[in-house]
Order: C-alpha cells, then structure tokens, then sequence
C-alpha cells in the first residue's frame, strides 16, 4: 500500500473514533425513543453517521489538495470551501436524520417532511457542530501540508549541509596530499647533491609512505594507531634528511590505540614541530608525540625542543597544513575539537594539542 492510499485508510478509520464515543453515550443514557436498542444497533447507527463523514473528509482533502490553504491562494480556497461546505453539511444533515430516523433514536413525525424542513432542523439542532467539523477537517489537512513541507525544508537543508561538508572536507584533503608531497620532494631534491644514497632511501621510503596513504582512501578518520603507523613513516624520510639531529618520543598509551581520529591529524603537528623547531637549531632536537584521555575527550600532543614561536616562519607554504588541520577539525567535530599552538611552559620549543572527542574503534 503506497503511502497515499495508507493515509486515506487511516482519514476513514479515524471516524471510528467519535463513533465509539458516541455509542458510549447512548449507552449510559439510552434514547427514550428506543431505549432497548443494542449494543450493536447503537454502534452501527452511530458508524455509518460518522463514517459519512470519512467519504466527505476523502472530498476535503482532494479539494484541499488541489487548493491548499496557503498563502498567496487562501481567497480561492475559501472560494472552493464556501460551496462545498454547503454540499457536505446539508448531505450530513440528510444522512444524520435518515439514520436517526431509521434507528428510532429520534421521534418519528406524523407525516415525512420534506427536504427544506430536513435541512432547517438540522441546521437549528447541530448545524453549527457540522460546521466546526467540517473546518477542523480542513485545518487538519493544512497543519499536515505545513508539517510535511516543513519537514521536507528541513531535510534538504541537512542533506545541502552534509553534502557542502563533505565537499569541503573533500577539498581539504585533496589540498593536503599535494603539500606534504612537495615537502618530501623538496627534501629529497637538498639530498642529491650532498648523499645520493640517502636520497634513494628516501625516495623508497616516500613511496612506501604514499601507497600508504592511497590505502587509506578517502576516509576522513582512522584509529589512533594507523595514524601512528603514517606519520611515522614521514619521520622516517625526515630522519634520513636531518641524520643525527632528529629524536623522536612516542608516548601513546596501548588502550588508546583504538581511539578515532581525523586522518593527517599528528603529520601536520609534527611537520610544524620539524619546521619551525628542529630544522632552525644549530644542534640535535627532539620532538615528543604523545596522547592522553581526560574522561571523553581525547589530547593529542606535538612537543618540540626548538627555537619557538617567536621564530621567523620557513618558507613560502608556512601555516597551510596547521590552517588545514584547523578547518577539518571544526568540519568534522565543530567546538568540540580545537587545536591549541602555545610556549613549552618547561623550557624552549613549542607544545601543539589537539582536543577530540574520545571515541573506539573497538565495540
């Protein structure tokens, strides 16, 4: 059944309802006219007097749909309403009185009263309740079309916001892998001239590290521990550029290991540790990498021993990968994730955290 035709079944089973309501009422306190009528002569009445008004709510609403009641067409709605309100509340009338009639619920007259005497009763006894009907009929039928159109709005809006956030997203990373690509080669082009050995090493290492990447795919996160696995791979080309200059720290506890996290979330942190530390101390530096949990929320931290952020920046691409990382942040997690750049508050060099929300990999 087609969600048309299932919404016309529930509009004609709805009038069971005041059916069942009115049977109660005529049996707690019978009609005097035919006080020994059953249980089921009292309901059946009392349906096909309700259930009329199931054939003209399908008549509403077809009408409704074809005019709706909404701005900019609310006069030809009432122009459509105005004639057919009269065509339903004087057929109503004529079927309330024939079934009334046919029922003994009402007093039968002497002779049969013709059609205008029908009505005029009618009208005076409960036309003003047919009245009401008739217009909740329509008022129910518009507060269903403004639900179901505000509903659509709404869901458009979400798929427009989900579909512009993963463009963006998408172009961010696409915007990443060039830079980090043009990094590596820059190193291993300053290797060629002084240790071409080291710069075929590196050109192997690089590839290793690129179909590593590719294997990732498009995925915007990953577990803390592949995440790991990759950037340890780029400091392993920037290990054979800077020798015996370059220490590096892991601190990562193994129970966060499962831990989500955006894609080429510790290689910009750690490219910029390499940057605009290591590379400007005349000695050898070290860069800590490390995570902790504090309840939900998960630190990802990049510390270095370098000359710190007062130093003048390197090169022409300076800021484009921590300016990246910033923007896939607040796309994927909005403010509950922040990248925070500040002093080493124990000596020299520059700490980088990334705040997260903690979530597993794990079930």
């Amino acid at each position: 059944m087609t969600a048309r035709w299932r919404s016309r079944a529930l509009l004609l089973g709805f009038w069971v309802l005041p059916a069942l309501v009115a049977t109660l009422g005529f049996r707690v306190v019978p009609s005097r006219y035919n006080p020994t009528l059953s249980l089921w002569g009292i309901f059946l009445s009392q349906l096909l007097i309700w259930g009329a008004w199931g054939v003209w709510s399908l008549v509403i609403v077809a009408v409704s749909d074809r005019v709706p009641l909404e701005r900019g067409r609310l006069l030809a709605a009432i122009a459509a309403h105005l004639p057919l309100s009269v065509v339903v509340i004087g057929a109503q009338i004529v079927v309330t009185a024939k079934v009334s009639a046919g029922f003994s619920l009402i007093a039968r007259p002497p002779v049969p009263l013709h059609l205008d005497s029908v009505l005029a009763i009618g009208l005076r006894s409960y036309g003003d309740l047919l009245i009401v009907v008739y217009v909740a009929v329509v008022g129910a039928h518009a507060a269903f079309r403004w639900h179901a159109r505000w509903r659509e709005e709404t869901l458009r809006a979400e798929r427009l916001n989900a579909d512009l956030a993963h463009a963006s997203l998408q172009a961010l990373q696409a915007q990443l892998n060039p830079h980090f690509l043009f990094n590596a080669l820059n190193a291993i082009v300053t290797l060629i001239g002084r240790d071409r050995d080291a710069a075929e090493r590196t050109t192997v290492r690089l590839a290793e590290l690129l179909r590593a990447t590719l294997a990732a795919g498009a995925e915007h996160e990953c577990t803390l521990a592949e995440e790991q696995g990759l950037t340890a791979r780029y400091l392993e080309i920037e290990s054979v550029r800077f020798a015996d200059r370059l220490h590096v720290r892991w601190e990562i506890p193994a129970e966060l290991r499962a831990a989500i996290v955006p894609t080429f979330a510790l290689q910009p942190l750690v490219e910029n540790a390499i940057r605009h530390g290591i590379a400007q101390r005349a000695g050898p530096g070290t860069i800590e990498i490390a995570a902790h949990a504090e309840r939900d929320v998960l630190h990802l931290s990049v510390r270095d021993d370098g000359v710190g952020l007062g130093a003048p920046p390197l090169g022409e691409g300076a800021g484009i990968a921590l300016a990246n990382l910033r923007a896939r942040l607040e796309r994927l997690y909005g403010s509950a994730a922040a990248l925070t750049l500040r002093p080493r508050s124990d000596g020299p060099g520059t700490e980088a955290d990334v705040r997260l929300p903690l979530r597993s990999a794990d079930p």
